[in-house]
This record gives C-alpha cells, sequence and structure tokens, in this order.
C-alpha cells in the first residue's frame, strides 16, 4: 500500500504541470495575504479582465511552441487586428460592428497562414520569420490608426461585459464574459487536442524528421498551429476593442515576450512536443501575479522591470533544468 502511494505521489509531484500549480498556490496565498479582500466577487473579476488578453495569447502561444514553432509576432498581430476593427466600426450603423468582426478574424487568419507558410513551408526559423512579420503587422497597424483612436458600435461592449448590453444588468455578479471567452478557448483546444491534428501536433514538435519520414505532413501541422493561434489572438482584439473601444497600433509591444515566458512557465517545453496548454494558464497567471506581488511588495516602478525579470529567468531556468533532470533520470533507467 505505501508502495503505491509513494509512486502515485511520485507520479503526481514529478510532472512540471504539478510545479507550477503549486507555484501558483502559493502566489495566490501571497496576493491574498498582501490584499484585502483578494476572493470578493468585483476583485476576482477585475483581475480576470486583467490578466485575461495574457492567459488567451499564452495558450495560442503555447500550440506554436509545442509544434516546434515559436510566434514573436502575437502582440502586434493581436494589436493590427483590433486597430482594423476598430477603425471599420461605426457607433452610428449597428451591422458595422458585424462587418468589423468578420473583417478581424478574416485579418487574424491571414496572420496565421503568413506565419504558418514562411515556418512550414518555406523552412525559415521560426524566431527570425516572426520577428520578421512583426513589423509588417505593426506596419500595417500604424497604417490603418497612426495614432490611438477608433470608435465602437454599443452592442460591442457586450463582448466585454455583458451588462452593457443590458443582460442581467442590475446583478453584480453576473458571469464574467472573460470566464465565458476563456471556457471558449478551453473548449476549442479539447476539440483540437482529440483530433488527428492534435496528435500531430505533438508528434511533428517532438521530432519533425521523424514525423515527416513517417508520412505527417510536417508542413501543414505547423500551418495548421499557426492558424489555432491566431484564433485566440483574435478573441484577444475583439475582448481588448470591446474593453476599450479604440485601437492602438503598439497596445501589444510588451506582450510577446510574457506570454512566451507564461507558456515556458506554464511547463511547456521550448523544444517542443512537451506540455499541456492549459498549464499555459497557470504560467500566465503567475506571471501576473508576480507583477502585484512586486506592487504590493512597495518596489519602486523604477525596479519593478528589474525584478520582474529576474523572476521571469528564474522561472524559465527552473523548467529547463526539469527537463534535462527528466532526461537524465530516462537515460539512468535505460542504462539500468
Amino acid at each position: 500500500m505505501n508502495s503505491k502511494r509513494n509512486k502515485a505521489l511520485k507520479s503526481l509531484t514529478g510532472r512540471s504541470e504539478a510545479s507550477t500549480l503549486l507555484i501558483l498556490i502559493i502566489m495566490i496565498i501571497i496576493v491574498a495575504c498582501l490584499q484585502k479582500g483578494f476572493f470578493k466577487w468585483s476583485t476576482m473579476d477585475g483581475y480576470l479582465n486583467a490578466f485575461f488578453p495574457l492567459i488567451i495569447l499564452a495558450m495560442g502561444q503555447g500550440i506554436v511552441i509545442i509544434a516546434g514553432g515559436l510566434d514573436m509576432s502575437c502582440g502586434t498581430a493581436m494589436a493590427m487586428v483590433l486597430c482594423v476593427m476598430t477603425k471599420i466600426m461605426n457607433p452610428n450603423v449597428s451591422s458595422s460592428g458585424v462587418t468589423a468582426l468578420l473583417v478581424g478574424l478574416g485579418v487574424a487568419l491571414l496572420t496565421g497562414i503568413v506565419n504558418g507558410i514562411v515556418v512550414g513551408y518555406l523552412r525559415l526559423p521560426p524566431v527570425i520569420a516572426t520577428y520578421a512579420t512583426s513589423y509588417v503587422w505593426l506596419g500595417i497597424a500604424l497604417f490603418v490608426t497612426p495614432t490611438p483612436g477608433g470608435q465602437m458600435t454599443s452592442w460591442f461592449k457586450g463582448f466585454y461585459d455583458l451588462r452593457k448590453i443590458g443582460f442581467n444588468a442590475s446583478s453584480k455578479q453576473v458571469m464574467p464574459t472573460a470566464l465565458i471567452w476563456l471556457l471558449i478557448a478551453c473548449i476549442i483546444w479539447a476539440v483540437v487536442r482529440r483530433t488527428k491534428t492534435g496528435r500531430y501536433i505533438y508528434a511533428v514538435g517532438s521530432h519533425n524528421d521523424n514525423s515527416y519520414a513517417s508520412g505527417i505532413n510536417t508542413a501543414k501541422i505547423q500551418l495548421r498551429a499557426y492558424l489555432l493561434n491566431s484564433i485566440f489572438i483574435y478573441i484577444v482584439a475583439v475582448f481588448n476593442a470591446a474593453q476599450n473601444g479604440s485601437g492602438s497600433a503598439h497596445m501589444g509591444d510588451t506582450l510577446t515576450l510574457q506570454v512566451i515566458a507564461a507558456a515556458i512557465v506554464g511547463g511547456i517545453a521550448m523544444t517542443g512536443g512537451k506540455g499541456n496548454v492549459y498549464a499555459a494558464i497557470a504560467g500566465a497567471l503567475i506571471m501576473s501575479f508576480v507583477s502585484k506581488i512586486i506592487y504590493f511588495a512597495g518596489i519602486t516602478s523604477a525596479y519593478q522591470t528589474l525584478v520582474s525579470g529576474l523572476i521571469i529567468i528564474a522561472a524559465i531556468a527552473s523548467s529547463i533544468l526539469y527537463s534535462v533532470r527528466q532526461k537524465k533520470a530516462l537515460l539512468k533507467g535505460v542504462s539500468e
């Protein structure tokens, strides 16, 4: 009985997702101690809205990384889609919101197609290829919206807060729209994960050449991974448009590196083929709570970025060390 219990415990603690979850729980406890009323509905709702863009983008980035790629353009791509939608919408024309949604979806999918082609079919290194496309998306966003601005139809606000369009307006505890979006994102990945594409994403990320030799169209799978990522980018753009009612070409400038770090902190291996997209949610929450802890600790703004960077480096280093330790353990088991 004890041996079975020890094996179960070792299996649980030996997974990177378990360590990520443990760190998240510790973060929540620390923030709850530092902030009064942390578990109030309004506080939790506010945190969810603030953390939402990083959470969703980290999920999309996680899919790309698992497939053996990387997207250095997700922040600027989101900003471009946002600028296009807020440019199209006219508060006096209700149907312009529908047009903005359709055009925004088309633009988002286009970013995924372009990134997927240059990485999957042209075989360019993902870091260089998507870093280059990030400047293309930024240039288009600046062309569409040179200065921050834009408009929004009244019903579009419901994509951020259902109470804005009269849904249960008298209640303070209506289900957060951000949570609804998060559930939709999780369902999307849950469905894809159970398909052949979902299995192939892991296979291609684990070993591209072997996957190709076994008959898998690796370029097509990487294209699909970037397309899935573009859907998550689109969700964030819609949410931001509804929240702010305007767009800015530079809104996603600082997001990209945070998104990549969140995915890695969530236990997704940079080498590809390993990790859980849902764990990227925990990684994004950890990253977000880090900034809150720094704020509550009274650290001046001049040092907040430095401290955040050091914590991110420590988290990524621990993730890499975990992977190395797992490989050594595997090799030792084989040799024995």
